[in-house]
């Protein structure tokens, strides 16, 4: 009855646990869309110093993202958005039309790592 008992306590907490990540996840996910939202919004009106600034929390955002969601999402995943992001300032300064391309992608890569870690039946079987 002790084990019975022990097991269930297991797969709660592992529940919880995968939820409460799940959460977080999600949760960070849209702070980093609407944050890239603003910078695109602030380049498209050509208000490059309010565009710099949202890059820069944009950037600090996905500095803890990355450090919080490291453990529990695969490393490629999240280089390959790390490398988009370092991209922006850059793509900003230039006035290129890329940075929408690539504030596209860097939201493609972060819904991908959520819709990567949501246990559909599909991935679980």
């Amino acid at each position: 009855m002790k084990r019975i008992i022990l097991c269930a306590a297991i797969l709660v907490v592992i529940v919880i646990g995968s939820t409460l990540s799940l959460f977080l996840i999600k949760d960070k996910n849209q702070q980093l869309i609407k944050t890239l939202d603003y910078v695109t919004e602030y380049a498209e009106d050509k208000k490059t110093d309010q565009a710099l600034e949202k890059i820069e929390e944009f950037s600090r955002l996905w500095k803890k993202y990355y450090i919080c969601v490291s453990f529990l999402v695969e490393s490629s995943c999240l280089e390959d958005v790390s490398a988009s992001c370092a991209k922006l300032k850059a793509l900003l300064l230039k006035d290129s039309e890329e940075l929408y391309s690539e504030c596209e992608t860097i939201k493609y890569g972060i819904t991908l790592i959520y819709n990567n870690e949501f246990p559909y039946l599909h991935s679980i079987f």
